[in-house]
């Protein structure tokens, strides 16, 4: 592992959860997993680390192991969503992408509303709040080819307990990306030290004609280390072809 090492761990995290589990040959619950935090991204893709700063938006997920209709969120300052199915699966819904809701300034505490209304034509609603907590996307984010490896390096991000690292090839031609890497949960054994971690380059071979995004998420998670608090993202893009 480079400059700073890590300890792994897998969480049950809603935002993360794998669809596959839903082929059970017990009753399927009908409980919905709602989750609202505050994300953060950089305002710019530019290169340059002092034109890049931190802009924040609340996200909210839900999921269930049985079939959604439809899931819309309301808070306690009038604000409104309607959660986008992800997949058109039924079972996983997410605040739709729309970088125009990302501001300067962190979120207020807020409580939420999910109105949840089942394929079936059942409805629920359940409570969730968000805390005003935030996380700064990971600064110095790099990922360096070598003869023998590409080496992802970054800065820790204060307050973080955890990262996760994303690799995503894109064809040139016809912008379809693909995940090609996900690591579990790392938590750094070295808070203050640089992070980084290697992947050995025969692993890309076939794919260095590709652009590849390399994204470094962190997390802050609730107490019941189910769902999230806060979480950040930097992603950057690397072309290693001829």
């Amino acid at each position: 592992m480079g400059k700073g090492s890590f300890r792994y761990f897998a969480a049950a995290i809603v935002l993360f959860s794998v669809l596959a589990s839903c082929n059970k040959s017990v009753e399927v619950s009908t409980e919905v997993f709602t989750d609202s935090y505050i994300h953060s991204v950089f305002n710019t893709k530019d290169t340059v680390e002092s034109k890049r700063y931190p802009v924040y938006s609340v996200m909210h997920s839900a999921f269930s192991y049985s079939k959604l209709g439809s899931v819309k969120v309301s808070g306690s300052s009038g604000s409104m969503v309607t959660l986008k199915d992800f997949g058109g699966t039924g079972f996983s819904f997410y605040t739709p992408v729309d970088t125009s809701i990302y501001k300067s300034t962190v979120p207020a505490a807020e409580n939420f509303i999910y109105n949840v209304v089942y394929s079936s034509g059942e409805a629920k609603a359940q409570t969730e709040t968000i805390l005003a907590k935030s996380l700064a996307p990971a600064r110095n984010l790099n990922a360096v080819k070598t003869s023998t490896d590409i080496q992802v390096t970054w800065k820790p991000v204060t307050n973080a307990e955890a990262y996760k690292i994303r690799v995503q090839s894109e064809n040139l031609t016809t912008k379809a990306l693909t995940l090609i890497y996900e690591s579990d949960f790392l938590v750094p054994l070295d808070l203050t030290a640089s992070l980084s971690l290697s992947f050995p380059i025969v692993n890309f071979l076939q794919i260095l004609d590709t652009n590849l995004y390399f994204e470094i998420s962190a997390f802050v998670f609730q107490q019941n280390h189910e769902t999230y608090q806060a979480v950040s993202e930097t992603t950057i893009k690397r072309y290693y072809g001829n």
